[in-house]
């Protein structure tokens, strides 16, 4: 049947790509904006695919703006390439799919697709928290004419346990406990210089400042004398190691 094609495509890359966890939901299954952001952009998508792709080492989210337009980082390399695979397995049973853009402004919150695709929830600090990875995770989005037959990939409870831990660490006091000022957070980052890329490699900074700050909630004066350092010796990537969820 025409429903289950899409979920043995996923089970099947998720067998493959151990690096990747894999949810849809029907749109009509979305809350009201993000129905409309497919409404609007890719009418014809019976169903949206979220790819969440586990985030372990800082190289993998260490982004780059190698021209003026383009930024990239190795987590979303590759799950732009995982999508590319997506999209041609869904073509070879006659499905349409269209990848939503990213790096930029596409109007959708990948979040909360992720989310109502079973593949975590959403924390107080804004990011979508995996039930094994927690924030450490790295989304994309897609649509397709393929229907999916509903269902959630994960027993979720409270996966955000209200430590405070990332109200307390941000600098720009953006995330409280009613919610995140996004852009009182990109105010306070665009005011200290932190989009502009910087050295030989154009490397942003200010995402592995605001990563960094709202998931390991660590203490700001002590983290910006470890950029420093890093930045110093050229070998940023290779300093940080990542914490498991459950030293979150």
């Amino acid at each position: 049947m025409k429903e289950f094609i899409l979920t043995n495509i996923l089970d099947e890359l998720k067998n493959t790509l151990k690096c990747c966890q894999f949810g849809a939901v029907s749109i009509p299954n979305l809350a009201e904006r993000e129905k409309h952001f497919f409404a609007l952009f890719m009418p014809k998508a019976a169903s949206a695919i979220a790819i969440c792709h586990h985030i372990v080492t800082m190289e993998d989210w260490t982004w780059y703006q190698p021209t003026d337009i383009h930024e990239r980082c190795n987590a979303d390399d590759h799950t732009l390439d995982v999508s590319e695979v997506l999209k041609k397995k869904l073509k070879e049973h006659c499905f349409q799919t269209w990848i939503v853009a990213y790096p930029g402004e596409s109007g959708l919150q990948f979040r909360f697709v992720a989310q109502a695709a079973g593949l975590g929830k959403i924390g107080r600090n804004a990011f979508l928290l995996h039930p094994n990875w927690g924030p450490w995770v790295h989304l994309r989005i897609l649509g397709t004419t393929a229907p999916f037959e509903e269902g959630v990939s994960f027993e979720q409870g409270d996966m955000c346990n209200e430590c405070n831990k990332c109200v307390n660490a941000c600098p720009s006091g953006a995330i409280t406990e009613y919610g995140f000022e996004g852009l009182q957070c990109r105010s306070y980052r665009k005011n200290r210089g932190e989009y502009i890329p910087v050295g030989k490699e154009k490397c942003i900074i200010g995402a592995q400042y605001a990563l960094t700050y709202v998931q390991l909630g660590i203490n700001q004066e002590v983290l910006i004398n470890q950029m420093n350092l890093i930045l110093n010796f050229n070998f940023y990537y290779r300093i940080f190691k990542f914490s498991s969820v459950e030293s979150i």
